[in-house]
């Protein structure tokens, strides 16, 4: 297996602890000030800077052979050792578990110096969590940070991590409040983001929304957060706050997926701003987002209606019709037609209702239709149709139809049209 002199050199650095001075915030350590020192005996020293040459050259895998030969007899040789070959695994596919039995042994040895001790000890923890071992992670990030006495904010997000995998989503908050008190200077929203999902699995939206208002706060452009923001409102009924989210969020471009989009759309409707829906609807729809179905389309034909755009609704009632040849939306499209007194458009969208023979009220839409007939001057189809009406099951609307046929006949007198 080959790897790049770069990386050797960083597992070099891995195995012997030699890390720069690091600027983490200290906690209270362990006091480490008689930890004896010792070093390696010639014998192995010896092998070690040849492996050192090995890696130098780029023939990593001699070079862990060789490190496997060297059978080390003193617990510091065998202590270091461990951990070097714990660490040349670490770097290799699918030698996880292999890196953190030889670390485990080095860290049980606890005879390597303050900072070789510790370095073992971070990286057998990291591993845990890459291998999903994550209740012995925990228990060596807490170990580590006792013996250095180091905080850092990418530990504690390490222990939220491994918490949320073993669903112990109450001891999430501590350790991400910790991260985000380490970095007040220069936040960063993983541990946000830990404690948005812990909030989220034990079902406190509360929480959860105080979390995000914070987010959006400190990281504006991120446009996801105003959309979960927003729907997070909205799952506690706070409809206003989940609007005014929402709005903010689409001005600003930050949502750009179809079910934001249908979030917001449903958000004016509820709070009464159904003009904006339409809008929005018809917009993203011709933009391509929203797909152009029945279903679409009669959101939209309904959304317009709300808003008494009448001549809109009337359209996309009709589009929405044509596809499935769906009746009721015909007559949805005929009796807001016959409204606005377009009688034509009435009589051919009622005659296409119609047709369906699912439609729930054809009593209705005959008695409509032929209202439509007679205003538009058909006198003779009108009484037909409404004679056909006056045999209708529904008794009110066959009752009015009596009443509109002496109706027709008068008014056909009087304008001396012969029916």
């Amino acid at each position: 297996m080959k790897y790049s002199t770069k990386f050797a050199v960083l597992l070099l650095t891995l195995a012997i602890g030699l890390t720069s001075v690091s600027t983490d915030t200290l906690a209270f350590a362990k006091d480490n000030s008689d930890r004896k020192t010792y070093t390696l005996s010639p014998r192995v020293g010896k092998k070690v800077a040849k492996i050192y040459d090995l890696y130098a050259a780029d023939k990593i895998d001699e070079a862990l052979v060789l490190a496997l030969e060297i059978k080390p007899k003193k617990p510091y040789d065998k202590a270091y050792m461990a951990k070097f070959l714990g660490s040349m695994y670490a770097g290799q596919k699918g030698k996880g578990k292999e890196a953190i039995k030889y670390l485990q042994a080095s860290v049980d040895a606890d005879i390597l110096s303050t900072n070789e001790h510790g370095s073992a000890i971070r990286t057998l923890a990291d591993l845990q969590v890459q291998e999903k071992l994550f209740e012995d992670a925990v228990k060596n990030y807490k170990l580590w940070m006792e013996f250095t006495g180091k905080q850092d904010p990418k530990v504690y997000i390490r222990i939220g991590v491994a918490y949320m995998e073993l669903k112990q989503y109450q001891n999430v908050i501590a350790p991400a409040d910790k991260a985000i008190e380490l970095q007040s200077a220069k936040p960063e929203d993983s541990p946000y983001r830990l404690k948005l999902g812990a909030y989220y699995e034990n079902k406190n939206t509360k929480k959860a929304i105080e979390v995000l208002e914070v987010m959006v706060e400190l990281f504006p452009a991120e446009a996801k957060y105003w959309a979960q923001l927003g729907q997070f409102y909205m799952l506690d009924e706070r409809y206003e706050k989940a609007l005014e989210t929402m709005h903010i969020a689409y001005i600003n471009g930050y949502l750009t997926t179809k079910s934001q989009i249908l979030v917001l759309a449903q958000l004016y409707t509820n709070n009464m701003i159904p003009y904006r829906a339409a809008a929005l609807l018809e917009k993203h729809m011709k933009a391509g987002l929203i797909e152009r179905d029945e279903r679409m389309l009669k959101l939209i034909a309904s959304s317009w209606h709300q808003a008494k755009e009448l001549k809109k609704a009337i359209k996309f009632y009709g589009e929405a019709a044509a596809i499935e040849n769906n009746g009721e939306l015909y007559y949805k499209q005929g009796t807001l037609a016959f409204e606005l007194e377009r009688n034509r458009d009435a009589i051919k969208a009622l005659k296409l209702a119609l047709e369906d023979k699912k439609l729930r009220k054809p009593d209705n839409a005959m008695f409509t239709l032929a209202q439509a007939y007679f205003y538009n001057g058909q006198y003779k189809t009108a009484l037909k149709t409404m004679r056909t009406v006056q045999k209708a099951k529904t008794k009110s609307v066959a009752k009015n139809a009596g009443v509109w046929v002496k109706y027709i006949k008068d008014t056909a007198k009087r304008r001396n049209v012969t029916i």
